[in-house]
């Protein structure tokens, strides 16, 4: 399938942004991820928008709980149900706009998802390859934030009942991981400073908090170096069968020694 795509007006998408990236997919860190898909989808897809419609986003939800056996906790249904869909969408997002300089058409209302057959978002189709970054930062990655991640956010706690923050804590793992990746990459050295530099503002330059801030530490446990763990419970463990997280703040392996009192 060719990945030429169609932009508004007729005229012939650049094919780099999109190969560039999926280029990019083939080689570590990337090399074990889903790669987006660019132009007509030759699968099933939904309009990603049809998720901010909340009695549909509800009965994806309950579809991906029922996966889980008839009594699966709803709450813990809707948080991994977010962790995959914000990974299929954050990861490629900034790793164009961070490493190509591209903006990718993730706004809620361009893309659209293809789903796995527990309602989860499986990869996400896109209508090209994106167009050249003209913003600097909070702007350059507002798109992807405000315009795709707030609304969704929005609905997911008006249909399941859990704290904002935990889809947030969600979406922020993977973009600190982007982050990282992208600074340590061995042909972009430093190029997702950007980035960590937005996660460790606490307060937006229009006054907001920053719902992204610090999502995970770095903490000296006691091991050759420090340990990730994530702000937030995910509560996947809430699930059948599901264990804690290697990066959870409930492990007690991942809590800090309290100070002993003399």
């Amino acid at each position: 399938m060719s990945n030429v795509a169609t932009k508004p007006g007729g005229l012939c998408a650049a094919v780099e942004p999109a190969e560039a990236l999926l280029a990019l997919y083939r080689q570590p860190p990337l090399d074990k991820l889903k790669a987006p898909a660019f132009g007509q989808p030759d699968e099933p897809t939904l309009a990603a928008s049809a998720l901010l419609d909340r009695d549909f986003l509800s009965e994806q939800l309950a579809c991906y709980g029922r996966s889980h056996g008839d009594d699966a906790d709803y709450l813990a249904a809707a948080s991994v149900w977010s962790k995959y869909h914000f990974s299929n969408v954050a990861i490629p997002s900034l790793v164009a706009n961070l490493l190509l300089g591209y903006a990718l058409p993730i706004g809620i209302n361009e893309l659209r998802l293809a789903l796995g057959d527990k309602g989860q978002t499986t990869r996400i189709w896109l209508p090209h390859g994106g167009v050249k970054l003209n913003a600097e930062p909070p702007a350059r990655f507002s798109t992807l934030f405000d315009d795709h991640c707030a609304p969704l956010i929005e609905a997911l706690v008006a249909v399941s009942g859990l704290s904002a923050k935990v889809f947030w804590n969600n979406l922020g793992q993977y973009v600190e991981f982007v982050g990282k990746a992208c600074s340590q990459h061995p042909e972009f050295a430093g190029a997702g400073e950007p980035l960590l530099d937005y996660l460790a503002t606490k307060t937006l330059p229009d006054g907001r908090r920053n719902p992204l801030y610090q999502p995970v530490r770095y903490l000296e446990l006691g091991g050759d170096k420090p340990t990730r763990v994530r702000r937030l419970c995910c509560i996947r463990y809430r699930l059948p069968g599901e264990p804690l997280c290697g990066g959870c703040p409930l492990k007690p392996e991942n809590r800090p020694a309290k100070r002993r009192r003399k």
